[in-house]
């Protein structure tokens, strides 16, 4: 964040099969999905460590416990100050927390937009070394279509799964459940 480098991922096995997404049109983008959270997971930090970082879950307690954006905010911030937890997946945790409240089930809306933007951040940095006329995507207008359909199937998935959650452990538990079900989807 707030740097113009994009960290790729790496060219190998784990993420050929998401390359495979950006080049072939055949490929239908739950497939990717599956993809992108098989290749996160196969890492050798995988993806739902830093998604059940401290920092995260404060962030999830910040807009359970809050009756405002401002208040959720104001205590995600504060949280992670004091613990000086702060990472790249937790930014995308506090940036999501405005756009829950404008909903009727902020928590909800807050899980799906979260992994939102974190499965838009992949695809972001790895999509845009695939566009042209040998690849599924064309054009920078297209690639904004395609990112915006992938991270709306992400929202609804994650949406859709149980939000029943009241310590740090079923926390731990909805995001393995909520990545099975993304590399399922």
């Amino acid at each position: 964040m707030g740097t113009s480098i994009s960290q790729a991922s790496e060219r190998n096995t784990n993420w050929r099969p998401v390359h495979l997404g950006y080049e072939k049109s055949s490929i239908p983008e739950n497939r990717i999905i599956n993809e992108i959270w098989r290749a996160s997971e196969n890492e050798p930090i995988p993806m739902s460590q830093e998604l059940k970082s401290d920092a995260v879950y404060n962030c999830f307690i910040a807009v359970k416990s809050s009756d405002s954006f401002t208040e959720a905010w104001q205590k995600a911030n504060a949280a992670i100050f004091s613990d000086k937890n702060n990472n790249l997946v937790a930014e995308f945790a506090k940036r999501v927390i405005p756009a829950a409240y404008q909903s009727q089930q902020p928590i909800g809306t807050w899980a799906g937009k979260f992994f939102s933007e974190v499965t838009n951040y992949v695809v972001s940095r790895d999509a845009s070394g695939f566009i042209g006329q040998k690849y599924r995507i064309k054009s920078i207008r297209e690639l904004i279509s395609f990112k915006k359909s992938i991270v709306e199937r992400v929202r609804e998935a994650i949406e859709s799964q149980s939000m029943n959650i009241n310590n740090k452990r079923e926390w731990n538990t909805f995001i393995d459940s909520s990545i099975s079900a993304l590399k399922k989807l």
